[in-house]
Formats: structure tokens, C-alpha cells, sequence
């Protein structure tokens, strides 16, 4: 039975006023010195045609993993197609991490001949570095960055953390005129394995350290703003089972860390993907446009929220790392379907919190907004897109319940004039929504299939330049009465205020 809704704007209260930065994005620090990243899938396996293969027993799951990384050269962020499609987005602080971060050495004089010294497993140079701050200049960005935390910046390879290594960033940025606002100290701290850290290393020693580059930063850089703990663990992925519970507890890093952050962070994928369905908490394709799946994150914020509450009063809630998936992405990462879940996400985030949402990755991956080698926008790029073009920052409750059918949300206008920008998302993959509008401007996105790799603006297949170029994204006028919004739809209403 089709969902029956009447927009009353009149009756919309305002909740809060969000970051305006709330869209911004991680770029892998394997991104910028070249190195590993998990294998493309098949455009069968996108298209859902050929199914992705698995297997019985974990340790044929770790060998399959093991087989799944492919090398990535460094990426070229000087390329103008992916300038242009990045400063759509308008303002946004960009994420260079991942634990590949966690192990690279800062070579800015070129001594070691992209060598990585012991202790540490990669290089970053200063062209790399270089052009990571032309590209975040460029696209009107801000950094976040995290550190080294290899045996290489310990005493002896053994003891405490050491900041040479890390003042070395910082002293480069700053001579190219530009700053490092926000930092975290280590990628995903609840996985202590396999990063290159000392023997016997513990959740006591990283608490030292994380204190120790928390005291450097605020004593040498005070300018620089501190997110932390940038953790992987959530009750749903404990919950699952696999690898997920392996993890160590979020509440267990922050009792050992005496330096509150500044800005609270975590990591939320809806699941995990494919490649590592054998580790618990995976979505199969039928349930991801389902209430369970696309709430998941919210379940993750709220399980933080206790967390920072504790430990960091106060703090905005930052998501450092967000997709569909972890493990590079599913399958369908790179479709239209994938367009539900993140603006979903985006306009429930504001709804619950305010703070930033870093989508992981800009051009990287199955989730990627943009194609790896090609740099054109997948399908979510242009639902976010929207997003960012029509939706202010003031968030309004609609008393709407989130239900199937019937996702409805309220901020205000982009556009500074007088009035609101509905979200409304139809989720359902059968049944029409009937929606009774005042006078409003409609954007409704849709797709012949999920798993399509087109999208449309009200019945139309956006089309961007090869060049960059960002197509008109114009909506249609609708007087006032009622439109049906087809199943499986995402749709922006903007209205004026007859108040």
C-alpha cells in the first residue's frame, strides 16, 4: 500500500545548525605514495551478473583476501577532471590516512631514494605531499592528517613515540603557506596487528603516545586541532562475530588517554563487503534498501555518542572513515543504490549530530565518488552533489517517523532565499509515495535499475563533460498538490516560506 504525506512547512522546528562541511572525503595515504588497494571488481559482479566468490573456512578467506590487493600507482591530483568534480562540493576538510599512514616515512629531501628506512614500510616525498596541498588548496579544502606510529618513530625502535617525523609534515606545510588543522594520532587503534608497531606492543602504550603527540601538538602547533580515537569498533560489527570481534573495545582506548580530543572520531560502514563476508556483519544485496541496513550507521553514532559523552563532552561528532563497506566497497558500491544510502546517511547524520561525515574515498575503490582511473562521478557523487547544492544548514524536524517508504527530512535553503529543502527518500522497491506540496521546485533522482551505473535527474541520464565539466542540474516547477515518487527514489523539494 503506497505512503500518503502532506509537507506542512509551517509546522517544521528547527533542531540544529549543521556543519557546512558535513560532505567532506578521505584520499588514502596509499593514494598519494602509490602502493596496494583492493583488486576493481568485474563489471559483471557490478552489474550483478556474476557472482562474487567466497569461501567455507577462514583461512581460505585470509588467502582470498591476501590475493584481492592489486598496486595502485600515486595518484595525479593535478589531473583538472578530478579539480573540478572535488570543488563542486564547496568547502570540506580532507582526510590523508588509512594504515598505510600508520608505517610511511616523510622523505622531503629525496635521501632515501623512496626506500623506505627500517621501521617504517613506505615513502611519502615532497612532490606527493606537495601535490596534495596544490589539490586541497585548489578545491578549497582544509587537512586532517594522521601520524607515523611505526618502530621507527619509537625510542630504540622500542619506547615511546618520538615527533620528529611528524614535525617534519608540519614544518613543510607551514613553508608552503598553508596549515594542518586537524590531526588524529593513529589509524584505527582497536587494530593493533600487522602495523608495524614495536613487539608487544599494547593499548597502555598507545595511550602514552597518544598523549605524548597530543601534549606536542598543543604546545608546537596549537593551531592544529586534535580528532581522536579514529576507531573501527561498534556493538553491531562485536555483535556479528568474525573479525569484528576481535577488535579492541573503544572504551578501553580512551580510558588509557588522559588528552581529551577536540573533535570526537570513528568509523562506520553500513558492513562489510563481499570480500570479507566470511567476517560477520556483511548486507546481501536484498536488504540494502531495508530500515536495518540503512539505519546501521545511526546505531554506530549512538553507540559512540556514550563513548564521547565519557570522555570528550562536548566534542562534535567527527566519522572519519564512512561507505557502504568496509574491504574497498560491495559489489554495488559503484551503482545508483548506493545514491540511497549515502544521502540518507548525510540528512540523518545532521538530524542526530552535528560534525562531519569523511566518505572513504574521494577516487578510490568500489566506493569511491569518483572512478578510479577515469575520475567521472559514480551515481552517489551527483545525489550528494544535490545535496550540497540545495540544502542549507539549519536542520528542521519534520515530524515525519522514518519509516519504508517514507524517509523524510528538512534543512534549509542553499540558496539563501526564504524557505526549505525537503529530502524525501522512497526506499521501497515496490510501492509509490504520494506526496501533497505546496508550490516547489522538484529534483527527484532515479535509475532503470539498482545496479545501474546511469543515474537520472527527473527522467533524464546526467551527463557530465569529459573535461570536468558539471552539467545544468536544473529541477521542474510543480504548483502546489500531489506528486508520486516511484519506488527506490531520492528526491529534493525545494519550497518557499508562506509564513
Amino acid at each position: 500500500m503506497s505512503i500518503e504525506l502532506t509537507l506542512n512547512p509551517e509546522k517544521l522546528e528547527v533542531i540544529r545548525e549543521m556543519d557546512p562541511r558535513v560532505q567532506s572525503y578521505n584520499i588514502e595515504m596509499t593514494e598519494l605514495t602509490g602502493g596496494t588497494f583492493w583488486v576493481p571488481y568485474t563489471p559483471e559482479q557490478i552489474s550483478g551478473e556474476e557472482a562474487f566468490p567466497t569461501c567455507d573456512k577462514m583461512e581460505d578467506m585470509m588467502k582470498m583476501l591476501a590475493g584481492m590487493q592489486t598496486k595502485v600507482p600515486a595518484i595525479n591530483l593535478y589531473d583538472e577532471r578530478i579539480r573540478s568534480f572535488a570543488k563542486a562540493f564547496g568547502p570540506v576538510v580532507i582526510r590523508f590516512s588509512g594504515s598505510w599512514a600508520t608505517r610511511t616515512y616523510y622523505d622531503f629531501d629525496g635521501h632515501t631514494g623512496g626506500k623506505a628506512p627500517e621501521g617504517f614500510e613506505f615513502v611519502l616525498t615532497k612532490e606527493q605531499w606537495q601535490g596534495a596541498l596544490d589539490f586541497v588548496k585548489a578545491v578549497n579544502g582544509q587537512i586532517l592528517v594522521s601520524v607515523a606510529n611505526s618502530f621507527g618513530v619509537h625510542e630504540d625502535h622500542t619506547g615511546a613515540w618520538m615527533p620528529e617525523q611528524a614535525e617534519l609534515l608540519w614544518k613543510y606545510t607551514e613553508e608552503q603557506g598553508m596549515k594542518i588543522e586537524y590531526a588524529e594520532f593513529m589509524n584505527e587503534p582497536n587494530m593493533l596487528n600487522g602495523m608495524c608497531l614495536p613487539d608487544g606492543y599494547t593499548l597502555d602504550d598507545y595511550g602514552r603516545d597518544y598523549d605524548l603527540f597530543a601534549k606536542w601538538l598543543r604546545e608546537n602547533h596549537p593551531e592544529t586541532k586534535l580528532v581522536g580515537p579514529c576507531s573501527a569498533e561498534n556493538e553491531r560489527g562485536a555483535a556479528a562475530g568474525g573479525m569484528a570481534a576481535l577488535l579492541l573495545g573503544t572504551e578501553d582506548i580512551m580510558k588509557r588517554c588522559k588528552e581529551a580530543p577536540d573533535y570526537y572520531s570513528y568509523h562506520s560502514y553500513n558492513g562489510i563487503s563481499e570480500r570479507g563476508q566470511m567476517f560477520g556483519a556483511h548486507f546481501d544485496f536484498d536488504a540494502v534498501t531495508s530500515e536495518y541496513y540503512l539505519g546501521a550507521t545511526m546505531e554506530d553514532l549512538h553507540y559512540n555518542e556514550v563513548i564521547r559523552d565519557k570522555y570528550a563532552p562536548g566534542a562534535e561528532m567527527w566519522v572519519t572513515e564512512s561507505a557502504d563497506a568496509a574491504c574497498g566497497g560491495n559489489t554495488w558500491g559503484p551503482t545508483f543504490v548506493e545514491t540511497i544510502r549515502y544521502v540518507d546517511e548525510l540528512a540523518r547524520f545532521n538530524v542526530n549530530t552535528r560534525g562531519i561525515i569523511f566518505h572513504n574515498t574521494l577516487a578510490s575503490s568500489a566506493y569511491g565518488l569518483l572512478d578510479a582511473d577515469t575520475h567521472m562521478p559514480r551515481p552517489q557523487y551527483w545525489g550528494a552533489l544535490l545535496y550540497s547544492r540545495l540544502a542549507g544548514t539549519t536542520v528542521y524536524d519534520t515530524k515525519e517517523e522514518i519509516r519504508e517508504g517514507a524517509h523524510v527530512y528538512a534543512q534549509s535553503r542553499k540558496d539563501g532565499e526564504k524557505g526549505f529543502c525537503y529530502v524525501i527518500i522512497n526506499n521501497s522497491r515496490e510501492e509509490e509515495t504520494l506526496v501533497h506540496v505546496p508550490a516547489c521546485v522538484q529534483y527527484t533522482l532515479s535509475a532503470d535499475s539498482l545496479r545501474s551505473q546511469e543515474i537520472k535527474l527527473n527522467g533524464n541520464v546526467i551527463a557530465s563533460g569529459e573535461d570536468g565539466t558539471i552539467p545544468e542540474l536544473k529541477g521542474e516547477e510543480k504548483e502546489a498538490g500531489t506528486i508520486t515518487l516511484a519506488p527506490c527514489t531520492v528526491t529534493y523539494l525545494v519550497v518557499g516560506d508562506e509564513r
